[in-house]
């Protein structure tokens, strides 16, 4: 079952050599298979998401040599 974000995740991969080499540190927007940009900041990356695309589902991930998994929980879980 493929997810929301699977495009976007699969064109980081396909690209995460290359961003390392120039984009270290810095986040990429990625909207299906297209890098739409690379900022120095995450807010930057999210404001300029919104203005080019709209309030559709992209991509904004910093670009790292290792990444570190997020366990994010659901507040309607009822854990």
């Amino acid at each position: 079952m493929a997810t929301l974000l699977d495009a976007e995740l699969e064109t980081y991969e396909k690209n995460r050599e290359s961003l390392l080499g120039s984009a270290e540190g810095k986040f990429v927007l990625i909207k299906g298979g297209e890098i739409v940009g690379v900022y120095e900041s995450e807010m930057d990356a999210i404001t300029q998401g919104y203005r080019q695309l709209g309030h559709v589902a992209f991509l904004v991930k910093q670009v790292l040599k290792v990444e570190t998994p997020l366990n994010l929980m659901s507040g309607l879980l009822g854990v």
